[in-house]
């Protein structure tokens, strides 16, 4: 019955954007942005931040969909980019 009123366009984008936060492991007080939208080519494009608390420093990656245009790999790969710039430090550096 929910299939009915699915938006395939919009499962899609969240798709990218919870698995960049699930990969991320971020926390209730974690300073973590991400959206995704979809162009008028179809394509996704996908952009994610961290931030530290005083949000003086940050990791940000923006990324288009490849080989299929795969919401869960674009989400995987912003979210290893992230990762690479030091997200990892910054979430930890939130106390939770």
């Amino acid at each position: 019955m929910l299939q009915q009123i699915n938006d395939e366009k919009t499962m899609r984008e969240l798709t990218a954007e919870r698995v960049m936060l699930h990969g991320l492991r971020g926390h209730c007080n974690s300073p973590i942005a991400g959206r995704c939208v979809t162009g008028p080519d179809g394509q996704l494009v996908l952009r994610g931040m961290v931030f530290s608390r005083e949000g003086a420093h940050f990791a940000h990656a923006q990324l288009w969909g490849e080989d299929g245009n795969d919401p869960a790999v674009l989400g995987a790969r912003v979210c290893a980019e992230l990762l690479r710039q030091g997200a990892r430090d910054l979430i930890m550096g939130i106390p939770h």
